[in-house]
């Protein structure tokens, strides 16, 4: 894999907005490891995709459809890799349910995720316990019956996740964030500010982010992104000015929020209220403390530390990664692939979940 250093504006942005790190610790070789098989190794039958990363790097979920792990063609089953051990779990809801969207806390002992089978909803999964809770809030205002998650929290306290009704874009038309400590589902955002198209919860809950809109590439303003404090109800609109909006996470300190617009990268620093650009190209994914970013570029996936500069190539053109593709300090990136050439041995024809180990 290779390197470049982006622009000296840049890196000076970022250390403005984004701090300082300690020292990493020794290198090791990067390597490139293919997570979507069965317990001994062996390939999969059918297509993986849709994966997670736990942010000590451990544990990767992810949907697959492969039968040979007793998963319908159309079907896709929920799976939960271990990497230290090769462990293979399921977390299975019944037969006919759909799953989407998984999450891991930075431990990854809890999953959120989507399911369902005629209409989704969002779950919790404890795999210390084995136990699945849906979340869905008592008398939301409203017809209702589609949900999904969007967020978890770092210790996998707080779950932001959206609910809606099959009318037009009204599928997200509530925000909600669910303590599990306490079981409460506080609303974030009514039906009346519009659909959410994306919600990042900080690692105490105190704070979210979200996005009213879908985001365009075009010159439309489709799409904003707002922060919103929980304890004050203060709202705060981060991307005036600057066109239409994707958000990528909050901080789980709650002090930064990363979105794109204008084909880059910006940070908003809700301490001072200053917005910065500090890079180009579309985030997909970023780390708990905000300082590694995952960008998708036309030539594949790009690790980017915006406060040194260093970039570096992850995944080839066609990677899909999602919002929690990459574990803390930026050591591993979990992305979907279907090229065949990244491990040995890759033969089965079908898209893999890879992790790519930068150290």
């Amino acid at each position: 894999m290779r390197h470049r250093p982006t622009t000296a504006l840049l890196s000076a942005a970022l250390v403005a907005v984004l701090g300082a790190t300690p020292a990493d610790a020794a290198p090791r070789a990067p390597r490139t490891e293919r997570v979507s098989t069965a317990g001994d190794g062996g390939q999969l039958d059918g297509p993986s995709g849709d994966a997670a990363l736990s942010g000590d790097g451990r544990r990767v979920a992810f949907v697959t459809r492969a039968p040979g792990l007793g998963c319908a063609r159309y079907l896709p089953c929920l799976k939960v890799k271990d990497l230290a051990t090769g462990a293979l779990t399921g977390i299975d809801l019944g037969g006919g349910h759909l799953y989407s969207s998984p999450l891991l806390s930075a431990d990854g002992t809890r999953v959120a995720f989507t399911a369902g089978t005629r209409f989704t909803a969002p779950y919790l999964h404890d795999t210390a316990t084995g136990t699945t809770r849906r979340l869905w809030p008592e008398n939301p205002p409203g017809s209702n019956e589609l949900g999904a998650v969007r967020s978890l929290s770092p210790d996998g306290t707080h779950v932001a996740y959206t609910i809606g009704n099959r009318h037009g874009t009204q599928g997200s038309r509530l925000l909600y964030v669910r303590s599990t400590a306490t079981g409460a589902d506080e609303l974030i955002s009514p039906a009346e500010e519009g659909w959410k198209g994306a919600a990042s919860v900080n690692g105490d809950g105190t704070r979210v982010a979200y996005q009213v809109g879908g985001y365009s590439e075009g010159p439309e303003d489709t799409a904003d992104v707002f922060l919103k404090t929980r304890g004050t109800g203060e709202r705060v609109q981060l991307d005036t000015g600057l066109g239409t909006a994707e958000l990528v996470r909050i901080s789980a300190d709650g002090h930064r929020v990363l979105f794109n617009a204008r084909g880059g990268l910006y940070v908003h620093d809700a301490r001072t209220g200053t917005t910065a650009r500090v890079a180009e190209g579309r985030a997909r994914s970023a780390t708990a403390c905000a300082r590694h970013v995952v960008l998708s570029r036309a030539d594949g996936l790009h690790l980017l530390d915006p406060r040194t500069g260093r970039d570096t190539a992850v995944g080839p053109p066609d990677a899909q990664a999602g919002g929690g593709a990459v574990a803390a300090g930026g050591r591993a990136v979990t992305f979907g692939s279907a090229a065949p050439d990244l491990v040995p041995g890759d033969t089965n024809g079908e898209a893999d979940v890879f992790v790519r180990h930068t150290r």
